[in-house]
């Protein structure tokens, strides 16, 4: 009876076909997490975009805008003011695809220096200048978002952010990995003015 088991090829098959499939199957769940993060970054570029534009509009708008009524100085910036909210508004309209379907869990708005590509993050009353004869003015946004990875498998090796939870940052994070994606974009600032009725 031991000598007829131990000959007997049945099921073999099954189990060359488990071992070829695993890692297939895994390897098209890691296409579709890296296809959802690229995705995701494709629209943060968008937004970043549509936030530098709505930045060089916005700065340079009329005090006598009843949106920015706060606001009485030309070609300021106050990071906490009505001008920044309506960038920060810009940039969640675009963003509100993937923040609504749940791909994104944050949206950050940075304004970083206009000569400064990765700068650091500026606080408080920021001034442009308009651009003249010799000087061309720049508005920079970045936009700054957490991809949440939620692919089973795929999302522990698409996702390396989980590394780190394993030094004792977060169990949430190992559960749940997120991927930081960031896009930057730069746009010409003139200063226009618009002309609003009394």
């Amino acid at each position: 009876m031991v000598s007829i088991l131990r000959t007997n090829t049945r099921g073999a098959v099954y189990v060359e076909f488990l071992i070829a499939f695993l890692p297939v199957y895994v390897f098209f769940l890691c296409l579709i997490q890296l296809a959802l993060i690229f995705s995701v970054r494709l629209v943060t570029e968008h937004a970043a975009v549509h936030g530098a534009r709505a930045a060089a509009v916005v700065i340079g708008d009329d005090p006598k805008n009843r949106s920015y009524s706060s606001e009485k100085d030309m070609n300021t910036l106050d990071t906490s003011g009505e001008r920044f909210k309506a960038i920060k508004n810009a940039v969640l309209l675009t963003m509100a695809p993937v923040v609504l379907s749940g791909m994104v869990s944050s949206v950050d708005v940075i304004l970083p220096a206009p000569d400064k590509q990765d700068g650091p993050a500026r606080t408080g009353k920021l001034t442009y200048s308009p651009i003249n004869g010799a000087n061309i003015s720049k508005v920079r946004v970045r936009v700054e978002v957490d991809a949440l990875c939620r692919i089973s498998f795929a999302n522990r090796i698409a996702c390396a952010s989980w590394l780190t939870s394993l030094g004792g940052s977060s169990l949430s994070s190992f559960w749940l990995p997120t991927k930081r994606v960031r896009a930057e974009a730069i746009f010409p600032y003139q200063g226009a003015r618009y002309a609003y009725k009394q």
